[in-house]
């Protein structure tokens, strides 16, 4: 009877696992598309000689805070409460691709070089979205949820790289040129970064 107690416990928390496991593929994907975002404000405020837009970048860190929140719910949730966290869910996720639409109007420079960093910078982060959708799990009347689902698995650290490519590429303004080396995205988290000295970025 014991063994029998033993292997249902431990079939338990392995499928718990499982099902919970995309919340933490989902916190890491924020973690670095939320302040990729946020970095575009800072340099289209360089560019533009002004200050960055302190309100939306509040309003994105908030709505990726959100999102986290409600996954969390949802992966906890009953099978009569999911429907509703579920929607909750969605409509957290379509708040935080309108802010990328927000950051992408207001994102206009009149450096052509500047402006076609920008112009790659949301356009990658903006696939964040279908990252987003590509791990939450399936839940009821979600088909048009379901048809944003990303054809490849996402990497936070390809991510990482692709932005950094592009955020330090030259443009020949002396002060985007600037503030975008010191923008980059870490690959990894603080703790490798610590344990391996700055090795690991």
């Amino acid at each position: 009877m014991k063994k029998i107690i033993v292997v249902v416990v431990c079939a338990v928390m392995f499928f718990t696992a499982c099902s919970t496991a995309w919340v933490a593929t989902l916190d890491s994907i924020l973690a670095a598309a939320a302040p990729a975002l946020i970095n575009i404000l800072q340099i289209v405020a360089i560019a533009n000689g002004h200050q960055a837009n302190s309100n939306l970048s509040a309003k994105i860190t908030s709505d990726a805070t959100v999102i986290e929140a409600l996954a969390k719910d949802f992966a906890q949730s009953t099978s009569g409460s999911a429907p509703d966290i579920c929607q909750e869910l969605q409509a957290a996720v379509s708040t935080y691709e309108g802010d990328q639409q927000l950051v992408l109007q207001v994102a206009q420079v009149s450096d052509a070089n500047t402006q076609t960093k920008i112009t790659l910078l949301v356009d990658l982060v903006a696939s964040t979205v279908s990252a987003i959708t590509a791990v939450i799990p399936s839940c009821a009347n979600a088909a048009s949820f379901q048809s944003l689902k990303a054809s490849k698995a996402y990497s936070v650290s390809n991510f990482a790289a692709r932005y950094n490519r592009i955020l330090v590429t030259p443009t020949g303004n002396e002060a985007v040129d600037s503030i975008t080396q010191k923008l980059k995205l870490h690959q990894h988290s603080k703790v490798a970064r610590s344990l391996t000295f700055g090795l690991l970025q």
